[in-house]
């Protein structure tokens, strides 16, 4: 694979941790997925340029993995296919990677198939502007559900094929029109970051 520029290492601002060392470097669509393929990276892709995905805090982890099994228990039942960071390619030039997605029994699924339902959950590092923004690409490309999670507000905005969400918090149940049968307890959701 030829990359267009010398590969170099880059710092996160506060100089804990290691970017990959292909952060902000110039290349083609082919090119990332060769890469990403080969690597199994936490890039994100946009515009001719790989991206680091947003830092992952203790929050942000703990409702993943929280909503990964309550996606197990589903699969189970129902059948499909779910799994974190596949990559979705949203429009020519642009594949991004849900913290989470499922895959609906009989539909396409693996890399660059659009998920049932598409799963972000905020970090300390993204606003809610931004994360809505991703949420809308999503929609745009054609996911039917998109769940917005946020560990701060502890409430879930769901956009079922429209830039409009519906917001939700403890009390409520978090269900699916496409996922028929499934429910989550907002307060059992967000339990894990007490």
């Amino acid at each position: 694979m030829a990359i267009r520029q010398p590969l170099r290492k880059l710092r996160k601002s506060s100089g804990s941790d290691d970017w990959s060392e292909f952060h902000g470097v110039r290349m083609t669509e082919e090119e990332f997925v060769e890469l990403d393929d080969a690597e199994e990276t936490d890039l994100e892709f946009a515009d001719g340029f790989a991206t680091e995905k947003a830092v992952v805090d203790r929050n942000h982890a703990n409702l993943v993995g929280e909503l990964g099994g309550h996606f197990f228990l589903h699969r189970r039942r129902k059948g499909g296919e779910f799994g974190p960071e596949r990559r979705v390619r949203v429009r020519p030039g642009r594949r991004i990677k849900p913290d989470n997605a499922y895959y609906v029994r009989g539909a396409p699924m693996g890399e660059d198939v659009l998920p049932t339902v598409a799963v972000e959950v905020r970090s300390k590092s993204q606003t809610m502007a931004e994360q809505r923004r991703k949420c809308h690409e999503y929609v745009d490309a054609g996911v039917p559900e998109v769940w917005l999670i946020d560990p701060v507000s502890r409430s879930v905005e769901v956009f079922l094929g429209t830039h409009v969400a519906q917001s939700l918090r403890a009390p409520e149940t978090l269900t699916s029109r496409h996922l028929p049968g499934f429910a989550l307890a907002l307060a059992e959701l967000f339990s894990v970051l007490d």
